[in-house]
């Protein structure tokens, strides 16, 4: 960890595979002992582009301004997490649970939405377009306005 890379003139933390595990496994220990042991998992501002976090508990996590590029987040649990800024596009959110989550401002450009729950979601200022799976009634369970950036097949 600490290693920096810049892109776009943003400096982007990178953090190790082993080092990934170990933020994991303390933030599940955390949410899995009702937040009395471990720790919350704090990956703003990392580049996490094409990580595989399949099912994986992310539950009240920060990941604010990260990198995720291409992720494989099918069936994980983002639920209360703070991915304001973040870089989602062409990620798979299949069946992601991001209730509550802070989303404002991402970018979700051909994203994979299908089956996510987005209920009280805060996308304002999200980019959408051409996202896939996106319906109506998961829009309509989220937080948006008019900076909130819908796919054509929506608007």
């Amino acid at each position: 960890m600490g290693k920096e890379i810049y892109n776009n003139q943003t400096s982007l933390h990178v953090v190790s595979k082993n080092d990934l595990k170990s933020i994991l496994t303390n933030h599940s220990l955390w949410v899995n002992s009702g937040e009395t042991e471990g720790k919350p998992a704090n990956l703003a501002g990392y580049n996490l582009r094409g990580v595989v976090l399949l099912g994986e508990n992310l539950k009240k996590a920060n990941l604010k301004g990260a990198y995720l590029y291409g992720a494989y987040l099918k069936n994980s649990n983002l639920e209360q997490a703070n991915l304001s800024g973040v870089n989602l596009r062409g990620a798979n959110l299949r069946w992601a649970n991001l209730q509550g989550a802070d989303l404002s401002g991402a970018n979700l450009v051909r994203a994979d939405l299908h089956e996510s729950n987005l209920k009280e979601t805060n996308l304002i200022g999200a980019n959408l377009q051409m996202s896939d799976g996106l319906t109506l009634k998961q829009i309509d369970q989220a937080q948006t306005n008019e900076t909130t950036k819908l796919p054509d097949s929506l608007e």
